[in-house]
């Protein structure tokens, strides 16, 4: 997963002390298209049953190449009205609205229909900041 900008911008100034950055609780959203490198939400699910996951004791320690997996099943929903077709993950610092701080692409896109729930399997979310 790329940072978004807004997070670039939060480490370097706490790096340089400008401003200290400590990270919020983390949550996972999902998209039907494109965030960008500004970490939009327009293109997040709004269709009944959605609702952000909290990663909050789901992802495991980086390892020596500074990457992190989820360590439980992540899921979403079940979804009460069609999402669509998820093409896109983001990591927020919010449960609604707030900020993306990386946005990414599934292995492989999923149609959400009415009834079904979105899950990841162990070690599918991974995380490392490129």
């Amino acid at each position: 997963m790329s940072s978004t900008s807004y997070l670039r911008k939060k480490m370097i100034d706490d790096l340089t002390g400008v401003a200290s950055y400590a990270p919020p609780p983390l949550y996972l959203s999902a998209h039907s298209g494109d965030p960008g490198g500004m970490g939009s939400h327009a293109f997040e699910v709004t269709a009944g049953g959605y609702a952000r996951v909290a990663l909050s004791g789901v992802m495991g320690a980086a390892d020596a190449s500074g990457i992190s997996v989820n360590t439980s099943v992540i899921t979403f929903g079940p979804a009460t009205a069609d999402w669509g077709t998820i093409t896109h993950f983001g990591i927020e610092d919010s449960p609604s609205g707030g900020n993306m701080l990386c946005p990414g692409v599934p292995a492989m896109p999923r149609t959400i229909t009415t009834g079904q729930p979105l899950q990841i399997p162990v070690g599918q979310l991974r995380l490392r900041l490129t």
